[in-house]
């Protein structure tokens, strides 16, 4: 998966990602709140992308980390809605054609 230079959330104009299977996803919704994040992480249909190094070096979570995954985020989301305005995680929804969802974890160690 492509690297980005700086995080997704912070690079100007359209943000896209492609992905292993050439899928181009275009940046949609950034800061999400909280309960969307909750939610997408939960729907098995959503693709879900971790972020490391804060979101620039993405890679795919495996369908059997991501209940784990809400765990860590729940405690230190600070987007909207998040209980650690200082925390660690922030979530944007990426989209592509015809209408699917992508989830991209920022993870700001």
């Amino acid at each position: 998966m492509q690297r980005f230079s700086a995080s997704p959330g912070g690079l100007d104009g359209p943000v896209t990602l492609v992905d292993e299977q050439g899928i181009r996803w275009v940046l949609h919704r950034m800061r999400l709140d909280v309960r969307v994040v909750r939610r997408l992480v939960k729907d098995h249909a959503t693709p879900v992308i971790w972020g490391d190094m804060g979101g620039i070096s993405p890679r795919v979570v495996p369908e059997a980390e991501r209940p784990a995954l809400w765990g860590r985020i729940k405690g230190e989301y600070q987007g909207p809605g998040g209980k650690a305005p200082m925390g660690r995680y922030v979530a944007h929804e990426f989209r592509a054609e015809p209408g699917r969802r992508m989830l991209f974890v920022e993870d700001h160690c």
